[in-house]
């Protein structure tokens, strides 16, 4: 039965954003549009939580799931982005981190709201927080979509690229644990640690150093990923043994580079996908 489910898998996307996070639709509307274009496996993947799967419908098959998060962190002074995938959500580690993260995005928009404001552009942090919705997540979009309701920008890019874009004048670092530590809490959680589109780190020497971490894989396909970064991740991820995955990293259809759509895997990436899932499966099981 799992042989068969397995090879049932060809269309996949396993980096996609709600609106729980900054994304533009809700888990049922992804869903729904998941069903629709008739996507086997998806992983939706929000930063640094997990609760739009308390929001998903009971009966979503023959669509299958993996759990996700994309999670933020920190190597050398700079961004790395972690995607945790299979997780238990309920363990003591990984909850308490979502918590901080929660609790310090609220703390950095406070900061960029009093900037935003000392330049002129007065904002509340109760309109933010009606965009961000009822958790309070609160990232940098929803801040620069207000800027525009506001009619201050035109856009919300332009919202990044003049105000609150990295280094900008209304910039505020997020809150962040170390690469080490974020890897350990997955596992600690039960989970796959992928590093998210490794074509994006600061230093493509940060991917050695981090596969030293007991890194689980590479996101190998990503839209931002050029032919010969994909081939070289398969050959790294193959040398290594690590796992292979691929995602459109979709937030919104203003976006038109990240697409909702099939994502076009090599071969070998879906194979290893389908290996990610059974893993997945088993230790589901045993938990």
């Amino acid at each position: 039965m799992i042989v068969k489910e397995i090879n049932d898998i060809q269309r996949v996307n396993l980096h996609l954003h709600t609106n729980v996070s900054d994304g533009n639709i809700s888990p049922k509307e992804l869903i729904k549009r998941s069903q629709e274009i008739g996507l086997d496996l998806i992983s939706i993947t929000d930063h640094d939580t997990a609760d739009a799967y308390t929001q998903i419908p009971d009966n979503i098959l023959p669509l299958r799931i993996l759990p996700g998060m994309e999670i933020s962190s920190l190597y050398k002074g700079d961004d790395v982005h972690i995607l945790a995938y299979g997780c238990d959500f309920n363990n003591p580690a990984l909850r308490a981190m979502t918590e901080m993260y929660l609790k310090g995005r609220k703390e950095r928009a406070q900061k960029i709201i009093k900037l935003l404001t000392d330049m002129g552009m007065p904002i509340s942090l109760e309109e933010v927080i009606a965009i961000a919705g009822s958790r309070e997540l609160i990232v940098r979009p929803h801040i620069a979509q207000v800027l525009v309701n506001h009619k201050f920008c035109q856009t919300r890019n332009e919202a990044f690229e003049k105000y609150i874009g990295d280094n900008k004048p209304a910039y505020v670092p997020k809150p962040e644990v170390s690469v080490s530590d974020v890897i350990s809490i997955i596992h600690q959680a039960d989970g796959f640690a992928v590093i998210a589109h490794p074509g994006k780190l600061a230093k493509l020497s940060y991917l050695e150093d981090i596969i030293t971490m007991d890194i689980d894989g590479l996101e190998v396909w990503h839209p931002d990923h050029y032919q010969w970064e994909i081939e070289n991740f398969i050959k790294i991820a193959t040398e290594k043994g690590l796992y292979m995955t691929g995602g459109s990293d979709y937030h919104s259809e203003q976006d038109k580079h990240n697409l909702f759509d099939i994502i076009p895997l090599p071969e070998v990436v879906l194979t290893s996908v389908k290996k990610l899932w059974k893993e997945y499966q088993c230790r589901v099981k045993l938990r």
